[in-house]
């Protein structure tokens, strides 16, 4: 008889050396049955499946062999008893991968939470979720003149849909996933490493160190028992914010995300038109650039993002600040939060007394709640502000213009999106990364020469700007023009390839961005690449203004080759 560990390990000792054992009693041989028995273990790193194989081989071979049929019933019963081992790991496994974790960290991993500093005053409006989902599809927009929390927005979700997020998007299984563990790559910057330093008379910036998720957990979640890792000073500068698409291997991933169809949003034509060039650019971004340089520029300037993953220990949360001025939502997949809001008239008008006092917008979310809030208050007038607590599930809509700081409570990840859909803030963004001298934007002057200064928008011929401009322009290094009229490119074409898809915002006559600039620019650049005698052919940048997304890449190629005879 084999009796199984409840162990679950199996030790081989004496699989067969058991039935040999030596008779110390001289009355044992005189027995008519002797009963043994030999115990095998298995330990929690052993293959159970290969253990299973070899047993059952060894049974296979006694019968072949025709072994005492003892030792065939022994072996039989030791298969039997390991299939039901392997029988019970199939359907533990088929829990966990159906399981719905409630927590973001494994035990491992996980940060205390500090539900003592949550907001003792919530003053944020809410909101249901079907009368949210009824006013959007009434044709309301979605910035709303004050934020809003949606609570238990769950309902916004298909059914299923949200215990599938909450397992996908959990540090488990973002771990286990081996290819996003060799891809993906955190930009985490110590607390002790200054973000730039000064190397003769030029500031130089420095670069976070990348590292991979399961690095990550280890610095920023992963405590001792001798020295757990505590919320707050430990954790404050460990907040990252991700572009979504980094986290994941393909876009099907977010599409359980996608929870507002009635909204439309200019964003996900520009991000795909950028992602085009980059694909359609990939080897001659390399030949102009240079390999290194191409590589920073296609992440830090070709690529754009609009959707995002934020993920934290307990205590740990980013600055107070604004989104580019963009309207967004953030649903909480796991975890809980903090949040303060605040217009941007409240935020210079407190600004004035207290930033020089306090640098209450230099520091992070855990010491702006635990310190510089209740000062901002009491000292400074911080009367206008808006709180909330959000808890997994809850959805928050923030508005353009609003600042904004957020604390995790709870070891947290959160995904959000922000919106681009109204004509005017279209038009802001473009000329503010394209044109916009009063905000010292002048990036477009490098697609003139000195002498045209005088051409581009709002330039006096003479004036003392115009001057400027022209000493300013010649003193710029070829490499730095070509970087620049990359950029106006990639930003003024994904402009310009909304017109089909959103004809209603008139891109070819809101900003600066024409179609006459395409074009000047494109010429430009090419002039500029000849005269660095470079072999790229720019057969990838449209000579025309794009139009749609179909203006780029191998069927735009297709459309404009000439039909070969049969």
């Amino acid at each position: 008889m084999a009796v199984l560990s409840g162990r679950r390990c199996f030790d081989v000792a004496a699989l067969l050396g058991g039935l040999l054992l030596q008779l110390t009693f001289q009355g044992a041989l005189a027995q008519q049955t002797l009963k043994l028995s030999a115990m095998l273990t298995l330990e929690r790193t052993d293959d159970k499946a290969k253990t299973f194989e070899q047993v059952s081989m060894l049974a296979s071979q006694a019968k072949e062999k025709k072994l005492e049929s003892n030792v065939v019933r022994f072996l039989e019963n030791m298969v039997g008893q390991l299939q039901k081992v392997m029988d019970a790991q199939k359907v533990v496994e088929q829990q966990k991968d159906t399981a719905v974790p409630k927590d973001f960290t494994p035990p491992k991993y996980r940060v205390k939470s500090i539900p003592k500093l949550q907001a003792k005053k919530v003053t944020v409006k809410k909101i249901a979720a079907k009368d949210l989902r009824k006013k959007l599809k009434e044709g309301a927009n979605i910035n709303f003149d004050a934020p809003l929390l949606v609570t238990n927005a769950t309902a916004l979700f298909e059914a299923g849909d949200w215990d599938k997020i909450r397992r996908h998007w959990s540090a488990s299984r973002i771990m286990s996933d081996e290819k996003l563990e060799q891809k993906m790559r955190i930009e985490y910057w110590p607390p002790d490493k200054a973000r730039a330093r000064l190397v003769g008379n030029m500031l130089q910036m420095e670069d976070p160190d990348p590292v991979k998720f399961s690095r990550y957990l280890v610095i920023c979640h992963h405590g001792t028992p001798a020295k757990p890792m505590l919320p707050g000073q430990n954790t404050e500068h460990c907040e990252q914010t991700m572009d979504a698409t980094d986290m994941t291997h393909n876009n099907s991933e977010l599409q359980e995300l996608a929870i507002f169809p009635e909204i439309k949003n200019a964003l996900p034509v520009q991000a795909e038109f950028r992602r085009r060039m980059l694909e359609a650019g990939r080897e001659e971004l390399s030949v102009i650039l240079g390999k290194k340089a191409a590589e920073k520029w296609k992440t830090r300037t070709g690529k754009m993002a609009f959707r995002y993953f934020v993920f934290g220990p307990s205590g740990s949360g980013d600055k107070l600040h604004a989104e580019n001025g963009l309207p967004f939502y953030d649903v909480l997949i796991h975890g809980s939060r903090r949040w303060l809001l605040l217009t941007e008239d409240e935020m210079e008008r407190v600004a004035k007394k207290a930033r020089e006092a306090l640098e209450f917008d230099k520091t992070s979310a855990y010491m702006f709640f635990e310190e510089k809030l209740p000062e901002l208050i009491d000292e400074f007038g911080l009367k206008k502000h808006i709180e909330a607590n959000q808890q997994a599930g809850d959805l928050v809509i923030v508005p353009s213009g609003w600042y904004r700081v957020s604390l995790s409570l709870a070891d947290s990840i959160s995904y959000y999106e922000t919106i681009l859909s109204e004509k005017d803030t279209l038009a802001a963004v473009t000329d503010n990364n394209v044109w916009n001298p009063n905000f010292r934007q002048y990036q477009l002057a490098f697609c003139y020469s000195a002498d045209e200064m005088h051409n581009l928008p709002g330039v006096d011929k003479g004036s003392q700007f115009h001057n400027w401009l022209k000493e300013a322009i010649s003193k710029v290094k070829n490499e730095e023009l070509i970087s620049s009229i990359l950029q106006i490119l990639f930003q003024c074409g994904s402009m310009l390839a909304l017109d089909t898809q959103m004809p209603e915002l008139s891109v070819k006559t809101l900003s600066t961005c024409t179609p006459a600039v395409w074009k000047k620019c494109r010429k430009t650049l090419v002039s500029k690449l000849k005269a660095k005698k470079s072999t790229a052919s720019l057969a990838w940048i449209p000579e025309e203004a794009p139009t749609s997304l179909d203006s780029i890449g191998p069927g735009a190629a297709a459309a404009k080759a000439p039909q070969q005879e049969l």
